[in-house]
C-alpha cells in the first residue's frame, strides 16, 4: 500500500470536518442563504484544489455506472436549457450552478471519504445529533413556549425550507437512527449508545408526525419495517421488534384517530387536478419544454399554479420522455448498484434511504436538481455514498 502524503492526509481531514459541518448545519443554521454561501465558498475552494493538485483519478469515474447514469441525466438537463423559454436569466443560471455545486461536492466527498468507513460513521452520528437536537429545540419552542396547537404543522426554518422537506428529513433521520441500531454491532453493545439512539429516534418520529406530512409518515413506517427485515440481527429479534412496532403503530393510530380522519378528509390535496392541468400544457413530448421553462396551468380553479408536486412530472415537463427516461435510468442504476453491494451494510442503508427519497418525490417537489438543502440531502447523499462503495469495489480503478 502506498503511504498517503502528509499534504493529502491533512487536506482530507480538513475537508472531512467541513463536509460534516455543512451537511449537519442544514438542520441548525436558521438562514438558508447563509448556509448556501458557506457551501459555495467551500466547494469553490476545495474542488479547484483537488483538480489542480491532481489528488484524484478522474478516469475512475468512467468505471462507476452510478456516476455515468447521473452524468447523463444531469448533462441532458443542462442541454435542455438551450431550448427552454426562461422568464429571467436566473432560470438559466441557477440550474447550471446547482449542477456545478452537486458535481463539485460529489468529487470532494469521494476524495474525503475514500477508504475511511469510520469517517462515514462519524458523519452519520453528527447528522443524527444535529437533526435530533435541532428538532427537539424547535418543537419545544413552538409547542411549549409559543403554545402552538398540535394541529399546526411543525417545520424547521433555514435550509430545510418548509414543513414538507422537514418531514422528509425527520423521516430520513428516524431511518438513520434505526440503521445505526440494526447494522452497527458496536452500537448495540453499548447501553448508553442504544439509549441515546432510541431517544433520537423518538424525537425524529414525534416531530415527523407533527409535520403532518402523510407520505413521509407512511414511508418512514414502511421502510423502517423493511430495514428490520433486511438487517443481520437474529430472526427472533426481528419478530420481537416487528411485533413491538405494530403494537406502537396501533396505539398511535388509536391516539391520533382525529388527525388520521383529517388526513383522509383532506384526500390527495388537489394533486390529480394539478397534474391533469399541467399535462394539458405539455406539448413537446420527446424533449420537453426545457429545464429553464416554468409551466403554468392556464385554466380552471388552479390557473396560474406553478408547482408540479412531483419530481417525475417535473422531469417529464422539462425534459420530455427522454428526460424522464434518463431520470428513471439513473434511479434503476443506483438500485442495481445497491443490490450488488448488498453485503455492505452502509450500501444497504444508503439504498433504503435513496428509495425513501424517490418515494417522497412521487407527489412532492419539482425536480431532483436543486440547491443543497432538505430534499437534496436525502436524495443525492445516498447516491454519492453508493458511488463511493462502487468505486471501492474496483481496486484497479481507485479514485484516490
Amino acid at each position: 500500500m502506498i503511504a498517503t502524503l502528509p499534504f493529502e492526509e491533512k487536506t482530507k481531514t480538513l475537508f472531512f470536518y467541513s463536509v460534516v459541518f455543512l451537511l449537519a448545519s442544514i438542520f441548525f443554521i436558521p438562514e438558508k442563504n447563509l448556509h448556501l454561501k458557506l457551501f459555495i465558498l467551500f466547494v469553490c475552494i476545495a474542488f479547484p484544489l483537488i483538480a489542480f493538485k491532481g489528488l484524484c483519478k478522474w478516469s475512475a469515474l468512467l468505471e462507476s455506472r452510478t456516476a455515468i447514469a447521473s452524468s447523463l441525466f444531469l448533462g441532458y438537463s443542462l442541454l435542455s436549457l438551450s431550448w427552454s423559454e426562461p422568464e429571467s436569466s436566473r432560470d438559466i443560471l441557477n440550474p447550471i450552478k446547482d449542477v456545478f455545486y452537486l458535481v463539485s461536492f460529489w468529487v470532494i466527498f469521494l476524495f474525503t471519504f475514500n477508504g475511511a468507513d469510520r469517517r462515514l460513521q462519524c458523519l452519520y452520528k453528527w447528522l443524527i445529533i444535529a437533526g435530533s437536537i435541532t428538532a427537539a429545540c424547535y418543537a419545544a419552542y413552538q409547542y411549549l413556549y409559543l403554545d402552538y396547537p398540535l394541529t399546526r404543522r411543525f417545520s424547521i426554518p433555514g435550509p430545510l425550507v418548509d414543513k414538507v422537506r422537514t418531514g422528509f428529513c425527520m423521516g430520513a433521520g428516524a431511518l438513520l437512527c434505526l440503521a445505526s441500531l440494526l447494522y452497527e454491532p458496536g452500537n448495540r453493545e453499548r447501553r448508553s449508545t442504544v439509549l441515546l439512539l432510541l431517544l433520537a429516534l423518538t424525537v425524529f418520529l414525534v416531530t415527523l408526525v407533527l409535520t403532518h406530512t402523510r407520505l413521509a409518515i407512511a414511508g418512514t413506517l414502511f421502510f423502517g419495517f423493511a430495514m428490520v427485515a433486511l438487517s443481520p440481527i437474529k430472526n427472533r429479534t426481528k419478530l420481537i421488534l416487528t411485533g413491538l412496532g405494530l403494537m406502537l403503530l396501533i396505539a398511535a393510530c388509536i391516539f391520533l384517530a382525529p388527525l388520521i380522519d383529517a388526513y383522509i378528509e383532506k384526500g390527495q390535496s388537489y394533486r390529480l387536478d394539478l397534474w391533469s392541468g399541467y399535462l394539458k400544457e405539455f406539448h413537446h413530448y420527446w424533449f420537453g419544454h426545457g429545464h429553464g421553462t416554468t409551466i403554468y396551468i392556464a385554466e380552471g380553479g388552479l390557473a396560474g399554479w406553478r408547482a408540479y408536486h412531483s419530481v417525475y412530472l417535473g422531469a417529464l415537463l422539462s425534459g420530455g420522455i427522454v428526460g424522464l427516461s434518463l431520470l428513471l435510468l439513473m434511479i434503476l442504476t443506483v438500485l442495481l448498484t445497491g443490490w450488488k453491494l448488498r453485503a455492505n451494510p452502509h450500501a444497504v442503508v444508503a439504498t433504503i434511504l435513496f428509495v425513501f427519497a424517490c418515494t417522497m418525490g412521487l407527489v412532492n417537489l419539482d425536480s431532483v436538481i436543486s440547491r443543497p438543502r432538505g430534499y437534496w440531502l436525502i436524495f443525492w447523499l445516498p447516491v454519492i455514498v453508493l458511488s463511493l462503495y462502487e468505486l471501492k469495489s474496483l481496486p484497479r480503478k481507485a479514485f484516490v
